[in-house]
């Protein structure tokens, strides 16, 4: 098992919410991004984190590798994560597409993709976009720095354990409980210690995880009110209280709770 530390909150963050608008089901991805961007502004702009859950076969073993990180064992709903660095791009350190192999030590395995290449909802059905509070730097220059400073988070040390547990070559066993966090939560993770904001309170950081920053956002909204110096009660935020100062902001669509893939053509 994973040593998991439990957060103290009680109540979820109300700043942190589930959409269950009707038409959220059948957008498309960048659809719902541009729907939340005109009612919910600001939304997705840079240095806000993404978390997607992906129904490929691959997508479906990260999702149930991460169900270490649940009490109840379920598998996870997301299986990457990346900081949104403009209008339609996000940095993350995926485990595919791959690059040309002599780009991965050039780039420490870090990509910047269009957010539309995720925009199919039967291929990527799930999908997150919040901000946490409290960044003193930018995460994105942080992750800039990060593509050519190996010696700070080696990316392509993470990417090869995953690579053999997702293609179940050898015995390749779940990379989490060896100490191997998923490639592009560590980045995240790594980008935003840069900025001084500790992502995942509940878990070490080499175990970085996309299900452990979900939960960080969802539960963990006590400490980021200590952490930013709130006077008052610290707790889930309110609808009185709901703001970024204080609270991880953002809304979350999930399609589809139970994972479950998609047939490899």
């Amino acid at each position: 098992m994973l040593p998991v530390r439990r957060s103290p909150d009680t109540k979820s963050n109300w700043s942190f919410r589930k959409d269950e608008t009707d038409h959220s089901l059948v957008e498309t991805n960048f659809a719902w991004i541009e729907r939340e961007r005109t009612e919910h502004p600001p939304f997705c702009r840079p240095g806000d984190v993404v978390l997607l859950g992906g129904s490929s076969l691959a997508d479906f073993r990260i999702r149930v590798a991460q169900s270490h990180m649940r009490h109840d064992l379920t598998p996870s709903y997301w299986s990457l994560v990346g900081v949104v660095s403009g209008p339609n791009r996000f940095l993350t350190a995926p485990l595919w597409p791959l690059p040309e192999p002599q780009r991965v030590p050039l780039t420490n395995g870090i990509q910047s993709l269009a957010l539309s290449a995720f925009d199919d909802p039967q291929a990527w059905p799930n999908i997150a976009v919040v901000r946490f509070p409290g960044t003193q730097r930018s995460p994105v220059r942080g992750i800039g720095r990060l593509r050519s400073q190996r010696s700070i988070v080696d990316i392509p040390t993470l990417l090869l354990p995953w690579l053999g547990f997702v293609w179940g070559a050898g015995t390749a066993g779940n990379p989490l409980l060896g100490g191997y966090g998923v490639p592009s939560a560590v980045l995240v993770e790594t980008a935003f210690g840069l900025a001084e904001v500790e992502l995942t309170p509940g878990l070490a950081a080499a175990n970085s995880c996309p299900e452990a920053i979900y939960q960080s956002a969802k539960w963990w909204s006590g400490f980021y009110q200590k952490t930013a110096g709130y006077q008052g009660e610290p707790g889930p935020a309110s609808p009185s209280e709901a703001d970024e100062e204080n609270h991880p902001v953002g809304r979350y669509l999930l399609r589809q709770k139970q994972a479950t893939y998609v047939d490899p053509k």
